[in-house]
């Protein structure tokens, strides 16, 4: 048994109509994927299928909390995801995936493994940039990337040390 075979939608035995398949897509599922990236993640995805003259129209839509390292200071922060995608499936006499939003499969295929499409689009779902709210630095970390700013005269760090600068100025007056 496949490490993704759990995201398997079994299409060419689903009669015409409306169907609904779950997954879940959790710390392991990421390893898996190899993202290092990831810390860990409880997403459940929730499949609406409907099955009408050999075409499938689903809608994966995704729920749940991401956690990857900040940017600024490396400690965990939480990512809500919540998003959705739409895909059309139909058979076809070779596998195209040219169009964003339809999907070909070759007629032998029974079967549709869904764990990358569920893959890219909770991945998407992280910003560019991923840093804790002012001030929820680790204070440490912050206070460390401070005593070292005047090493470099790049930009994008000196945008950041204001940041940090603001972090730490907001932090002493919390602790009087």
């Amino acid at each position: 048994m496949g490490k993704f075979s759990q995201y398997k939608v079994q299409l060419a035995s689903l009669g015409e109509g409306r169907h609904e398949q779950e997954f879940e897509c959790g710390t392991e599922f990421f390893k898996n994927m190899e993202n290092p990236d990831v810390i860990s993640s409880d997403v459940k995805v929730h499949l609406d299928l409907v099955k009408k003259n050999d075409v499938y129209d689903c809608t994966f839509t995704c729920k749940g909390m991401l956690q990857v390292p900040c940017d600024r200071c490396l400690d965990p922060l939480d990512l809500e995801v919540d998003t959705s995608y739409h895909l059309t499936v139909k058979y076809g006499e070779d596998y195209n995936d040219d169009s964003d939003d339809v999907l070909v499969i070759p007629e032998t295929s029974s079967f549709l493994n869904v764990a990358y499409m569920l893959y890219d689009t909770i991945v998407l779902t992280i910003p560019l940039r991923h840093v804790h709210p002012l001030g929820k630095c680790n204070r440490a970390m912050a206070a460390a990337l401070h005593k070292h700013h005047g090493a470099t005269g790049d930009d994008e760090v000196a945008d950041a040390m204001d940041e940090v600068d603001s972090e730490i100025s907001a932090g002493l007056d919390s602790d009087d």
